[in-house]
Formats: C-alpha cells, structure tokens, sequence
C-alpha cells in the first residue's frame, strides 16, 4: 500500500505537531482511505490525538466511509476504528462483511456494536470458532436479544464443545422452564458461571452486625414484600448461580428473582437489584426499611426523585438505620407527626436525629399554640 508523504511521516512518528494536529482534525487534503488510515493510528495506539481523530471520523460522511468498505480494507485496523466509534447499521454491515475483517477485530470491536448488527457477528462462524470468546461477548452484549443468546449456546454445545455436560444439561433445563413460563425469561440470558472477579468478592464484605441480621433473616421462610412465600426451587436454583449470573438476573429479573437477590451480601448484586428496570414502587419501599442493604442501594433510592415523592419510601428510609445519617436529616422534615413522635422514641436511629425529630415535633406544638 503506497500512502500519502504526510500520512506516511505520521505513522512514522516524523510529522512536525502542528501538521499532525490538523491531520487527525481531518483538515489536510489527503485521500480518503489514506485519512482513514490516520485516524487508525492516532485512536487505535493511544496517541495525543485520539480525541481529535474520533471526532474527524465521526464528521466523514456515511457514504465516503461505505464507498471505502466495498473492497479490502488496508490496513484492517480501519474497519474496527469504525466498528467502535460509528453507528449506522448500514456502515457497520459493511465493516463486518468487508474481506479484510480479522477474529481480532470483532473480539475487539463487539463490545461497542449495537444490538442490531449482532446476528452479522454471530453468523460467521470462522471468526469466533478462532476467537471463542467472541461467543462470550455476544451473550453478555446488554442489546443482544433472547435468540442470540439461545443461538450462542448451542454453537459453544454443537460445534465448539467448550461447556461441561451439567452446565449444558443446567441451560438447556433453564430454557425449556423459560419457554414453559415457570422462570422469567432474564434466566435464558444468564452468562456461562465464572470464577468471581476482585471486585466481586470485595463486594460481599459487610460489618459483623449486617452479616448477624442476614443470617437471622434466613433462618425463616423467604417471603416476598407482600408475605408470600417464595418457592424453595427458585431459591436453590438462585444459590446455584457464580456470583456474575446473579449479577445479571439482579438486573434484568422478576419480582421473586429481585425479592431474593435483594438478600445477597454481595452490594453489585444489591445494587443492581434496585437498577432493574421492572423494580416495582412497593418494592423499594419494602427495600428502603430493610436493615440488611447496602448503604449503597438506599444512597440510590434517596436520590430518585420518582421514588422519594412516595411518603411510604421516605418514611422508611428515614426510620431505617442503615440509611446514613446526612440522607435521613435531609428527608425527615418530610414525616407525618405521628411518625415523628416514633422517631423521636427509637433507640435504633441516631440520637441526633432523634434530638431533630423532637425539636420539630415542639416546633409544630408551641406554633399550634
């Protein structure tokens, strides 16, 4: 491939500051597929000029950039510079089928791909049979639909073989109870179980106290927020699962998934419980009175404003003594009297917010007065 001088001195290091910056600002008169080439290079090695040369990308039109893609791309790295930082499908189709596109492009590349070109990746099986772990970032795409996932376990079952024969005989169950409608469809798109990352076993750290109150919450019937009992099948299918599947079903689950989950000592897991989008007002209110949380979980509650206009949630985030002391002087003001008369006489809350509670509930008497 012969390159422009200007483009050549560039990805050889030689080209003065001033030219390299108007360069990957996309102001030089160079080819396009040369430009493209130089813009590879300046995002795709870290140079200073990332930022510039995402930007000059983002500015080339989408029919120059499809014109580029219709025969072999040189050098490759072009097409993942457009595959991460690019979004039309069109485009993207196009760098996806494009001759010159490497396994170690799309490993690369899948992370930042819209769900809607998924399929494209996920039907060229010589890519990820070299790169198999292609497969896993497709399964654990937050866009990829319930076939891709399906389809992605049965290629890791039928052509790579990479699952054990019970982690298989497991997912295949889980998938027929989904399709039965006994399980929410979240299961069918749980990740392959791994080994708990660093940040995953720091996050089951808790104080002796939170760790006592856990253990004295399991020792009876696990009840939802309305008092049924949850059933025992759920609760062993859940205790079965590594800690980034709980991750996951925390997030995308149903209400009995969240009501279990919300138990766990893991705070990822706890947090994402109150991030699932399904999460129902009654159940962070049922959440905001637990003792077990996270103060992480009532830190997210307080500062959702949908949620704090409901007086059931800030009444019992404000009478929860997990709910840190700053967060509960602020929502206080917001109690009916009668419940800061309760406040005022528990021994549980701090005793600065019962001192508050009390200099209110005599604000309010001597003013009647």
């Amino acid at each position: 491939m012969s390159l422009h001088p200007i483009v050549d001195r560039f990805l050889r290091g030689q080209l003065p500051e001033a030219m390299a910056q108007a360069l990957t600002g996309g102001a030089l008169p160079v080819p396009a597929p040369d430009m493209l080439a130089a813009l590879s290079h300046a995002v795709l090695t870290d140079t200073p000029y990332a930022e510039r040369a995402i930007g000059a990308l983002q500015a080339l039109p989408e029919s120059v950039l499809t014109g580029l893609l219709l025969g072999p791309v040189d050098p490759p790295s072009s097409l993942q510079l457009i595959l991460c930082h690019r979004k039309e499908p069109g485009l993207l189709e196009a760098a996806l089928l494009n001759p010159a596109l490497t396994a170690e492009i799309v490993e690369a590349a899948v992370p930042s791909l819209p769900g809607s070109v998924l399929e494209i990746v996920l039907n060229n099986q010589v890519l990820w049979m070299q790169r198999p772990r292609i497969l896993d970032l497709l399964e654990e795409h937050p866009q990829a639909e319930y076939v891709i996932k399906r389809r992605v376990n049965e290629f890791r079952f039928e052509v790579l073989r990479l699952v054990p024969e019970e982690v298989k005989n497991e997912r295949l169950e889980i998938i027929d109870e989904v399709e039965a409608g006994r399980l929410d469809r979240a299961w069918s798109e749980l990740p392959l179980p791994k080994e708990a990352t660093s940040e995953e076993v720091e996050a089951e750290a808790e104080p002796e106290d939170i760790a006592a109150a856990r253990k004295a919450l399991h020792e009876g019937p696990l009840l939802d927020d309305e008092g049924n009992e949850i059933t025992l099948t759920l609760t062993q299918r859940i205790a079965r699962l590594r800690t980034n599947q709980k991750i996951i079903l925390a997030l995308k689950g149903g209400k009995e998934e969240r009501t279990i989950l919300i138990r766990e000592a893991n705070r990822l897991i706890q947090v994402n419980v109150i991030r699932n989008g399904r999460i129902t007002e009654g159940e962070v209110a049922y959440i905001a009175q637990m003792r077990t949380v996270n103060e992480e979980v009532l830190r997210i509650i307080s500062s959702t404003r949908d949620w704090m206009k409901k007086y059931p949630i800030t009444k019992n985030l404000v009478m929860n003594p997990r709910t840190p002391l700053p967060l509960s002087l602020t929502h206080f003001k917001r109690l009916l009297e009668s419940d800061l008369k309760l406040l005022m006489k528990d021994r549980n809350v701090s005793e600065l917010l019962r001192r508050e509670a009390k200099r209110m509930v005599d604000a309010k008497a001597q003013g009647r007065g």
